[in-house]
């Protein structure tokens, strides 16, 4: 069990830490605790997409920053970024009213709850917090429509919101210097291209209850878990798109696959490559 390392005290987790566990314990063993690391496992094509997305952020942090975002036609995907940032700057007007915590990092420990959340956007509107979480991987357009609705209540229960939203909650002080309450706090997930609010999740001192609930049972399972028992055929989903699995199966990543597959590209977030390289 991990209990006995130096792991179980110092381990901050993430939503893509967590989401790893429980995709597979045995790829979480190698990425986070033997430090196990793969550069180019994603491939080009993903690579392509996740550097779109880098430079998509930081863009939108210079502009929330109250910097010229610096956007020159000899930036790999200019055409992409320029409507983007257009539609960003579109729907989001600076306000001096408000504060602006683009890019920020909130960590938080509570016995055995060490998270860790990176927030592409806080905004502090009085008593009242706003996250907002920039996804940039879009559909086809004959896709979207269908998938819209499926795609919020995903995004609602995602392991993302609750990490995100239940650390906020817990570290709001240090942002507003007083306590604010769980129905003054809202979390949007957006598009930009084209701009819409793909989710939008109130709040709530019951929900607060149960993230905490359900984030300290799988940090706990995670912490007790006896990777002797471990069986790799209950998690053989995900073996295609995995680094290790060579280690387990004596076969090369599927990139093709894993290029098509929406479910892994839409869950591959910028703010975890750190994670994943």
């Amino acid at each position: 069990m991990i209990n006995d390392l130096r792991f179980a005290q110092y381990f901050l987790f993430t939503q893509h830490s967590l989401s790893t566990f429980e995709k597979c314990p045995l790829k979480f063993k190698k990425r986070y605790l033997e430090n196990l690391k793969w550069e180019n496992y994603l491939g080009d094509e993903v690579k392509k997409r996740l550097e779109l997305g880098n430079n998509f952020h930081l863009l939108a942090y210079r502009y929330f920053q109250g910097i010229d975002p610096g956007l020159t036609q000899d930036v790999e995907g200019f055409e992409e970024l320029d409507r983007w940032m257009a539609s960003l700057i579109n729907n989001f007007k600076n306000d001096e009213l408000k504060k602006y915590y683009p890019e920020y990092k909130l960590r938080m420990s509570k016995g055995n709850l060490r998270l860790e959340a990176n927030f592409d956007l806080i905004i502090i509107d009085g008593d009242n917090i706003l996250v907002w979480d920039w996804k940039t991987h879009v559909k086809d357009k004959k896709d979207r429509e269908k998938d819209h609705q499926l795609q919020s209540i995903r995004l609602k229960k995602s392991l993302q919101t609750m990490v995100y939203l239940f650390v906020l909650k817990e570290q709001s002080e240090i942002l507003t210097g007083r306590k604010i309450q769980c129905e003054n706090i809202k979390m949007h997930y957006w598009q930009p291209d084209p701009p819409k609010i793909l989710a939008q999740i109130n709040y709530s001192e019951k929900m607060h209850m149960n993230f905490e609930k359900e984030l300290l049972e799988r940090i706990e399972s995670i912490l007790q878990y006896e990777y002797s028992k471990f069986d790799k055929t209950q998690y053989a989903k995900s073996c295609k798109f995995c680094e290790f699995n060579w280690f387990c199966n004596n076969e090369r990543i599927n990139y093709s696959a894993m290029e098509e597959d929406e479910d892994f590209l839409e869950e591959l977030d910028w703010d975890d490559v750190e994670e994943l390289t």
